[in-house]
């Protein structure tokens, strides 16, 4: 199996991929939530899982963050994770369920539906607009479900808890969201098969 070494012009590419991902997540969260959302890309990276570190992800590694995570149905194989960082998941909670921002400081069950369901929406827009872009159809994004644990606890055992143990590579890319001029970090990611790395690849002709 052979391994992907990304130049600038790669990058480029990959973060168009992310661009346009988040374009249709800011156009479906902003639906639900009725609200001005708005998603910026400023990082966007190709590692292998033997590779990755807590360093790779915008979050302080020893902070508590919940993760919603959930295989890929379709023509990519992996999975996909939704990592928020501590203040970001309360704060969005707060606004998904209309609370002044700042009143959910550790959240019950209906919290936790509501973070599931809205980071299900932002999977599957995300999956909506790369396979329209790769022209692969159909892909969608499976059950989620969610944890809570620190950063640095984000080895490569607990991410293949969520996809195939096949999985070669993750795709991180960091989204600095903001709903009505509240800033939100998060970090969309697909953990991909070998294979299917390659498939985009070739496909994007890299």
């Amino acid at each position: 199996m052979g391994e992907f070494k990304l130049n600038a012009e790669h990058e480029d590419v990959l973060r168009e991929i992310g661009n346009i991902g988040a374009g249709t997540a800011a156009t479906a969260l902003g639906q639900l939530l009725n609200r001005k959302v708005m998603i910026n890309v400023p990082k966007v990276a190709l590692l292998s899982m033997d590779e990755l570190s807590s360093a790779d992800f915008s979050i302080n590694p020893q902070e508590i963050s919940i993760i919603v995570a959930s295989k890929i149905l379709g023509a990519l194989r992996g999975g996909m994770f939704v990592l928020f960082s501590h203040k970001s998941a309360l704060t969005l909670i707060d606004i998904l369920l209309e609370r002044k921002i700042g009143s959910t400081e550790l959240f019950n069950l209906t919290d936790a539906s509501a973070l599931t369901e809205s980071s299900h929406i932002l999977c599957g827009s995300y999956l909506n607009a790369v396979g329209e872009f790769l022209n692969l159809h159909h892909l969608i994004p499976a059950i989620p479900q969610t944890i809570v644990d620190r950063v640095n606890k984000l080895d490569q055992a607990l991410l293949k808890r969520f996809v195939s143990q096949d999985v070669s590579y993750i795709l991180p890319i960091e989204n600095r969201m903001i709903i009505s001029d509240i800033e939100l970090n998060i970090s969309v990611n697909f953990l991909l098969e070998y294979e299917s790395v390659n498939k985009i690849v070739k496909l994007v002709g890299l």
